[in-house]
């Protein structure tokens, strides 16, 4: 018996010697802790700063450590980034989205800059660093802003009704609607949106851009950025005119409703790259409601952006 537990021990060391020098020598990385993004805007040239990056992509010496994406934790919204490089580095986060509002469809959002600086990484030991992001300059890139709708001007809303048989699209204000939203950085001048109501007798949003002309060719980004609040379904699509094809209609992506704004990137540049012979593009929005159902729309910091 006594054979037997001394061959059962030495089994036992045995196996334990053998896991660690299989699994070779251990390294405890160092830790990023990312706060969410801010972004800054000149809001005459680019609009609001509303944003909705959910993910950091991370580099370390240009080396891509991974895509990351904002969690709440008991302590606050955050993402910590482990990270196997030791000394002082050179650290790239470039601010990432959902596109088209799907989790699955995550991108480093081109048109904004990313956050660099140097940092120290220790084994074990935690940085904190709270990433802020600006829009490319429109003067020293090809990036360009075609359309921008805030509803402050009452006379000079760039969205049209389809026809006579959909919902007018109104102007509110903040200040007799808290539905409206509110810019946080200027409250004096920027608290206006657009509204669209549904049911009673017209129970049908159908709402598009002026002729879009001159998108970009195959392959570059053409993106709308959009905040909304609404209690029903936003369908938002494409309509093509050609030559050769005349008028084409084509639905896109859908926004679920929601009771509070959020911000949606839609990406348009797959249409304008499969008819970049097309003459012209409008974007539209519709929606509808049937029987006794109301909704409520609220649109607001609409943006059409591209890189030529």
């Amino acid at each position: 018996m006594k054979s037997l537990r001394y061959i059962f021990l030495f089994g036992i060391v045995l196996l334990l010697f053998s896991c660690k020098k299989f699994s070779g020598s251990q390294e405890i990385p160092a830790y990023l802790r990312i706060e969410p993004w801010s972004l800054t805007t000149n809001y005459e040239i680019e609009g609001a700063a509303t944003e909705a990056i959910t993910d950091a992509w991370v580099y370390v010496n240009g080396n891509l450590q991974g895509c990351y994406e904002m969690r709440n934790h008991d302590d606050g919204r955050y993402v910590m980034v482990p990270i196997l490089e030791k000394g002082e580095k050179t650290i790239q986060l470039y601010p990432g989205v959902k596109m088209n509002g799907i989790s699955a469809t995550r991108i480093q959002y081109p048109f904004y800059k990313p956050y660099r600086f140097k940092h120290t990484l220790v084994e074990g030991e935690i940085g904190n660093v709270t990433p802020t992001t600006k829009y490319y300059s429109i003067d020293s890139t090809l990036m360009r802003i075609k359309m921008m709708e805030d509803f402050e001007e009452i006379n000079n809303i760039k969205l049209y009704r389809l026809d006579t048989t959909y919902a007018v699209l109104h102007q509110i204000s903040h200040r007799n609607n808290p539905n409206a939203w509110l810019d946080p950085f200027d409250t004096i001048n920027h608290f206006r949106s657009g509204h669209v109501h549904l049911g009673d007798s017209i129970k049908r949003m159908g709402l598009a851009s002026g002729e879009l002309y001159n998108l970009p060719g195959v392959g570059n980004y053409v993106m709308m950025e959009m905040d909304y609040k609404c209690n029903a379904e936003i369908m938002v699509g494409m309509y093509i005119w050609s030559s050769q094809n005349g008028l084409q209609d084509k639905d896109l992506y859908y926004l679920k409703s929601t009771d509070t704004w959020k911000k949606a990137y839609i990406n348009f540049s797959p249409t304008v790259t499969e008819n970049n012979h097309a003459a012209y593009f409008k974007f539209y929005l519709k929606s509808a409601v049937t029987g006794d159902e109301t909704a409520d729309i609220y649109l607001d910091n609409i943006k059409l952006i591209y890189i030529e």
